[in-house]
């Protein structure tokens, strides 16, 4: 297919992170040969990465070059020639020196279409520790993200460096020294202990991951590094280097707790609808929403916090499918009793079947959500947050199942009561509604804080003061 196709002096210049190594879609051809007598001589030197990837390293020149291209093809090995030899009359047009400690990554792009195909590729240094390019190249077009100084951007990249290290350990190892295992060490124990003493800690693993990790590097400690180590070390350092940039490590305004955004962001917010809806749900959404605003913080999700919410939310929506299961039959019960009121009924059984069917949605639509990785909840929760009302259809959503229970209990509640009205007489159905609410807001006032004496009406006027502040704000603003 090679010599198909037209050579194009075009060098692309890009990441270790867009190379297409995940991507490739290729189907194993496998057939048998004859071996020719004697012994087989390579002219470059194939390695084999430790999940089984091959490539190739070569010295060429004033750099060293890796691919994962079969080079023992003529044809493919002809066109990796070929642009080798472009890239290195491009670096004497550009006078640019290069360390002794490079090397030069090459990808072949084709393009079916055209019949042409052009050479992606970066260089690495591994005495700095960056990828470098021989012309301008701008971050966004390399999808490495915002920076916010040189240091930042030396963050970026240095974790694409490790991850280059990570696709390409075999031939390095012996280079590397010991050190960047026992630093990595040291940076784990330090994560590890701050994880374990801060609720709000930005290190990306938890204490029970960092054990299992320290563990692992522990048994490599004091041996030399060869390619299979250097692979994980490489691959860690470059989880912790991406963190580091994510949260501005080692800048000015660094990001120390990660409920504190590093930057302003554009909150979106309806507080007038909010607080409706708290007063319809009882006061529900407003914990959702505050959970949900904790748990994205710059579009950033810590994938512990987000499996203990969704195990929670998962937890709590099956048990209430029972409890609502078990008043839709007391109400449907109490409707059967003699003198019973067919239309008081009604609304009970409404709301506990709007709790079960919204409850068995929820688990249905977020069936395995309690196992999802960060990147999977960092992407739901972006396509979740609607652009003029920001987590609160979200919020509401997830107050259904609870909402709808609490509503249908009461309104079991009151339909008994008036059963009991219309059997006994209203002097003892009083007395006995009477006793109950006595009895929930005694409940409430002991499990209150200590200075909030009147905790339903505080909640009951609080809700109805925002309402009526936003609905007068809102009004305000729609007439300027």
């Amino acid at each position: 297919m090679a010599s198909s196709l037209n050579l194009v002096n075009e060098l692309r210049p890009v990441t270790s992170t867009t190379t297409r190594r995940y991507g490739k879609l290729l189907w194993v051809d496998a057939y048998h040969i004859t071996t020719a007598p004697g012994l087989r001589l390579l002219r470059v030197a194939p390695f084999t990465h430790p999940e089984g990837q091959l490539y190739f390293y070569m010295k060429r020149g004033q750099f060293s070059v890796v691919t994962e291209e079969n080079v023992s093809n003529i044809e493919t090995d002809d066109l990796v020639s070929n642009y080798l030899a472009v890239i290195e009359k491009r670096i004497l047009e550009c006078g640019i020196i290069l360390p002794q400690t490079c090397e030069l990554f090459v990808e072949l792009r084709f393009d079916e279409t055209s019949q042409t195909s052009t050479c992606a590729y970066y260089f690495v240094d591994h005495h700095s520790r960056c990828l470098f390019w021989l012309e301008p190249t701008s971050s966004e077009l390399l999808d490495m993200g915002m920076v916010v100084s040189d240091s930042h951007l030396d963050t970026a990249l240095e974790r694409l460096y490790w991850v280059h290290v990570e696709f390409f350990p075999m031939h390095v190892c012996a280079q590397m020294t010991p050190l960047i295992l026992d630093n990595l060490i040291s940076v784990i124990c330090h994560g590890m202990t701050d994880r374990m003493t801060s609720r709000t800690s930005t290190f990306p693993y938890t204490e029970e991951k960092c054990d299992q990790l320290l563990r692992a590097l522990s048994l490599r400690r004091g041996e030399p590094l060869d390619g299979h180590t250097l692979c994980f070390v490489a691959r860690l350092w470059g989880a912790i280097n991406n963190q580091r940039f994510m949260t501005y490590y080692g800048q000015e305004n660094a990001q120390l707790d990660r409920l504190h955004p590093p930057m302003p962001e554009d909150i979106v917010d309806c507080p007038w609808m909010r607080a409706l809806a708290n007063l319809m749900l009882w006061g529900i959404p407003h914990h959702y929403y505050s959970k949900l605003h904790d748990l994205f913080v710059h579009d950033q999700v810590y994938v512990d916090h987000w499996q203990a919410f969704m195990t929670a939310c998962v937890s709590e929506w099956r048990g209430l499918l029972l409890w609502a299961f078990s008043v839709l039959i007391a109400s449907i019960l109490i409707s059967m009793l003699p003198r019973a009121s067919l239309t008081s009924s009604v609304a009970p059984i409404f709301a506990a079947s709007s709790s079960i069917l919204s409850g068995s949605i929820l688990l249905l639509r977020h069936h395995g959500f309690e196992d999802a990785t960060a990147s999977f909840a960092a992407s739901f929760l972006r396509t979740a947050k609607s652009s003029g009302w920001g987590f609160l259809p979200l919020s509401v959503v997830y107050s259904m199942p609870k909402a709808m229970c609490l509503w249908s209990m009461g309104l079991m509640v009151a339909q008994f009561v008036f059963w009991v009205s219309r059997v006994v007489g209203v002097f003892w159905a009083s007395g006995g509604a009477g006793f109950l609410a006595l009895m929930g807001y005694g409940i409430l006032y002991f499990t209150s804080l200590e200075d909030d004496h009147d905790p339903m009406t505080t909640m009951l006027r609080s809700h109805w003061q925002t309402f009526q502040n936003d609905s007068v704000e809102a009004a305000e603003t729609s007439t300027v």
